[in-house]
């Protein structure tokens, strides 16, 4: 399966790796914006949906939320060794900003199973657009490596 069949693609970065996410709807979005994030550090394929995790993020704006959600992806993969192969995101809006409630299911990192890839340092917001048309978001960011 092509990465753009996958709803992500890996742009040219002299030094991190640039994402581009997208999806009919923002939750899309977000949802293959973490596929990505998992697919730098180890084959996607390879992750079986064994054990599932609720993420629960804010952020004042769709930037800072995009940010907390992936730093929390990065983090828990460096803490507990997870990773995760199915997303299900819902947004919402608050007085503050937005809420993000993601149900994500993988399995612990095996080295026998799981060839890594790339180690992700964490995200940044350098260069970070997130763009909303009528049957489409596209969202850009680089994670440092």
């Amino acid at each position: 399966m092509s990465e753009k069949s996958k709803g992500f693609r890996f742009l040219e970065h002299m030094t991190d790796a640039e994402i581009e996410a997208y999806g009919v709807n923002i939750e899309e979005a977000f949802q293959n914006a973490g596929r990505a994030v998992e697919q730098l550090m180890v084959d996607l394929d390879s992750i079986a949906q064994v054990e599932s995790r609720e993420i629960n993020v804010s952020g004042r704006d769709l930037e800072s939320l995009l940010y907390d959600w992936i730093e929390a992806l990065i983090s828990i993969q460096d803490e507990d060794g997870l990773l995760f192969s199915s997303f299900t995101c819902k947004i919402s809006k608050n007085s503050s900003g937005y809420l993000l409630g993601a149900k994500v299911v993988g399995e612990k990192f095996d080295p026998e199973k799981h060839e890594q890839k790339t180690a992700i340092k964490a995200p940044t917001y350098h260069d970070m657009k997130i763009s909303e048309a009528v049957d489409k978001v596209t969202i850009r960011f680089l994670v440092d490596l």
